[in-house]
């Protein structure tokens, strides 16, 4: 039993604490209790805790918010626990699965018996991306989507439009008349044609604050064949939009992020689509997407940034995605390995960049509960366990 006079159920001792929500980078002792961050602060005493887990040369930030993942309307779709909590990430976003018809099933089936914290993308097609059309124009609802969003804005923060090959831009349309209607933001996911051009899209029919996923995609290429950004793009984020990462199996091309963070375009918020193929091909987790743009130039604390506060901001969940005192206890603890590694993206071609550094999990507390523990920083040694009883 828990000795009253400690203060602290876990206290992560010596890392360095990044949290980008209270201008935090430094070596800080945190102390968790009842579920929540109770103190950060350097030097607490190992007295005042029921477990003290050595977190040296680790880092510990804000639980992981992935903004793009999917988990529910077709086969690709993976387990949220499964597959987030071992890579730090504790709190997701649904990018379309389901839509007014499914949402219901989705939060059933999925939403409400995982640990990992689930948000919604309604997608703008009733049926969701169940079965996969996601081209029934007389499913795409104002209304419904609209009725649907009102009615569970708890869980559902914004509308996704995908994969459409119609040639009108009534799919994006409708979905921002609902989105309008309903408070929210629309994702999108097009890629370009000569009915649809990207630099029309953004600039004509999505607002201030809507999201362009897959920014670095070949098959929406932001840059031109001398690798300059194209000038309608910083014109698109000068008008508020967001750029997404959105890794996923055919989403993420070095040479264009390499080009792009070069000059200065960077993502907004870094996700990884993750699905079946993304994990199995390109290793599409957030540390190994994160470590992708680490290579590429970007600094570790701008990275941790994107892919907490800022995403947890944009779902309009601040109180997600700090370490701030009496915030909720999601923690990913990190490391940097050093060593020679190879990473995959892809578009025409999976390609390999080479990085002397990557990022990885050693421990993910939801919740203040440790729930993977790679390492087994957080146990006790094998050496105290008691003797087998000798009557049995």
């Amino acid at each position: 039993m828990k000795n009253k006079s400690v203060k602290y159920d876990i206290l992560l001792k010596g890392g360095r604490v990044i949290d980008p929500a209270n201008n935090i980078d430094d070596l800080f002792d945190v102390g968790i209790s009842g579920g929540f961050i109770a103190n950060v602060e350097k030097n607490i005493s190992e007295k005042d805790a029921f477990n003290t887990v050595d977190v040296t040369d680790l880092i510990v930030c804000p639980g992981l918010v992935d903004l793009h993942v999917h988990l529910f309307g077709y086969q690709g779709a993976i387990l949220p626990d499964a597959h987030c909590l071992p890579e730090g990430t504790t709190t997701v976003v649904d990018a379309g699965g389901s839509g007014h018809i499914t949402f219901d099933e989705f939060n059933e089936k999925i939403i409400q018996p995982s640990q990992v914290k689930i948000f919604a993308l309604l997608n703008i097609v009733g049926e969701g991306m169940v079965g996969q059309p996601e081209q029934n124009i007389q499913g795409m609802s104002v209304d419904l989507t609209s009725e649907k969003i009102k009615e569970r804005p708890d869980l559902i923060v914004g509308i996704k439009v995908a994969h459409n090959s119609g040639p009108t831009w009534e799919p994006i349309d409708r979905a921002i008349e609902a989105a309008t209607d309903s408070g929210v933001f629309v994702m999108v996911d097009q890629t370009p044609t000569a009915a649809r051009p990207m630099k029309e899209m953004m600039l004509d029919h999505l607002r201030k604050n809507d999201i362009v996923t897959h920014c670095y995609a070949l098959s929406k290429p932001m840059t031109d064949e001398k690798d300059k950004v194209k000038e309608y793009f910083f014109r698109a984020r000068e008008k508020g939009l967001k750029f997404d990462v959105g890794h996923g199996a055919g989403s993420f091309s070095f040479r264009i992020a390499k080009a792009a963070i070069d000059q200065n375009f960077l993502p907004d918020t870094i996700s990884t689509d993750m699905h079946r193929d993304s994990i199995l091909n390109n290793q599409a987790t957030m540390p190994e997407t994160m470590t992708k743009l680490l290579a590429l130039g970007m600094d570790l604390q701008d990275i941790v940034k994107r892919s907490t506060t800022d995403p947890a901001k944009i779902i309009n969940h601040p109180e997600l995605g700090t370490l701030g005192q009496t915030a909720i206890a999601d923690i990913a603890v990190l490391k940097v390995n050093n060593g020679d590694f190879g990473m995959t993206d892809n578009g025409t071609a999976s390609r390999v960049m080479y990085s002397n550094k990557r990022i990885t999990c050693e421990m993910t507390i939801k919740n203040g509960k440790v729930l993977w523990d790679r390492n087994g920083l957080s146990r006790d040694d094998w050496s105290i366990t008691p003797p087998t009883n000798p009557l049995l």
